[in-house]
């Protein structure tokens, strides 16, 4: 009978479970495999809820020396990715008085520098509608389109990881994609319009 071959995130699952099993049982070397596979995303999430780049880098350091330090009393089986973004989201709150969760404050967009040194005119204005298009969408919004589509998570981590429900992270994944789609398609009409004439 035939059987087909493991997806690539289920490959990445199995392996990630490997090394946190091994990890677990005290080798030192998994856990650094673990934490190259992740540093990059950890940080690309964290700097997304914090702006202090400084203060996500030394979260992310904290989250796997805390792995180490009690690596006896965690979880034999556990989806590896989901712990260690749960965790990192854990520690920034703890840590983050100041510059505390900005997740409020994404509705100010701040343009790029390369949308910036954007000098065409059709070019700015498709920065522009990207511009408004993201500022349509609430902090909550942003926030689930990111984990949804630049860190694959499924809709029950993102509603475990945000403590909300299923269906609320539903409704707003499909309320923020109902939102990019019109702006999208009043963009495209408008340079239609704009070529056309």
């Amino acid at each position: 009978m035939y059987t087909p071959s493991p997806t690539h995130h289920e490959q990445r699952y199995d392996e990630d479970l490997a090394l946190w099993q091994a990890f677990r049982t005290g080798q030192r070397e998994a856990l650094g495999v673990l934490f190259d596979r992740y540093a990059q995303q950890l940080f690309a999430y964290g700097h997304h809820l914090v702006s202090d780049p400084e203060l996500v880098k030394d979260a992310i350091q904290t989250v796997f020396v805390h792995l180490w330090m009690w690596r006896a009393n965690l979880g034999e089986v556990v989806t590896v990715k989901f712990y260690l973004y749960r965790s990192l989201k854990r520690e920034l709150l703890k840590t983050a008085v100041v510059p505390r969760l900005r997740l409020e404050k994404m509705e100010a967009y701040e343009p790029s520098i390369e949308q910036q040194l954007v000098t065409a005119e059709d070019e700015h204005h498709v920065a522009a509608r990207l511009k408004f298009s993201l500022e349509q969408l609430s902090g909550r919004e942003k926030e689930i389109i990111n984990l949804k589509y630049f860190s694959n998570f499924k809709i029950q981590e993102i509603a475990d990881l945000l403590h909300l429900s299923e269906q609320t992270v539903s409704n707003l994944l499909h309320r923020a994609l109902k939102k990019l789609r019109k702006s999208v398609v009043l963009g495209l009409v408008f340079w239609l319009w704009r070529i056309l004439s």
